[in-house]
């Protein structure tokens, strides 16, 4: 019985998760040049931007 009911709260949390979900409007409307500067400022880098280090040229 106690299965039954937590099975129950949680199907109702979601029908009223989806429905609240359902009535908020997100709408990011980015640049592609302001998500690259909130990118970097988080500190992406871009791959040639990277110094690779090649494992057989490393010598110790």
């Amino acid at each position: 019985m106690a299965d039954r009911k937590v099975l129950l709260g949680i199907g109702i949390g979601i029908i009223i998760g989806t429905i609240f979900m359902g009535f908020s409007k997100l709408n990011y409307e980015l640049s592609d040049a302001q998500v690259e500067v909130k990118a970097r400022a988080l500190g992406m880098k871009y791959p040639d931007e990277v110094k690779i280090m090649i494992k057989d040229e490393v010598k110790k």
